[in-house]
């Protein structure tokens, strides 16, 4: 069985994944440029908590706190009201939606 060769490799894989991600989402605010995760260079667990955080929301300042450097994080907080806060998350949110996938549209379809 040695050989046969694999039908994939990690050196292939890696240029299927770094073809079909996207940048990470930058954010203009004055002068700064704002720069969310790359899901590209995150460890699965990360890429995990931080697809988490961007689906449940509780916590606008949680997650800018916990994904943005420190100084870009109240960057934001102290520029930003909490209904831009709120488009810009949704705006990050599509951003990565093909990559990190959805919620999808609600509860799964039953019958009676």
């Amino acid at each position: 069985m040695s050989d046969v060769k694999p039908t994939l490799t990690l050196a292939a894989l890696e240029k299927m994944d770094a073809a079909s991600a996207p940048a990470p989402f930058t954010f203009g605010i004055g002068s700064r440029r704002i720069s969310f995760p790359d899901p590209m260079e995150m460890r699965v667990e990360d890429l995990e908590a931080f697809a988490a955080d961007l689906e449940s929301t509780q916590s606008l300042s949680g997650i800018f706190r916990r994904w943005l450097d420190p100084e870009d994080a109240e960057a934001l907080l102290e520029r930003l009201t909490a209904r831009q806060a709120r488009v810009l998350l949704t705006t990050v949110q599509e951003h990565y939606g093909a990559f990190l996938g959805d919620q999808g549209e609600g509860a799964a379809s039953t019958t009676a």
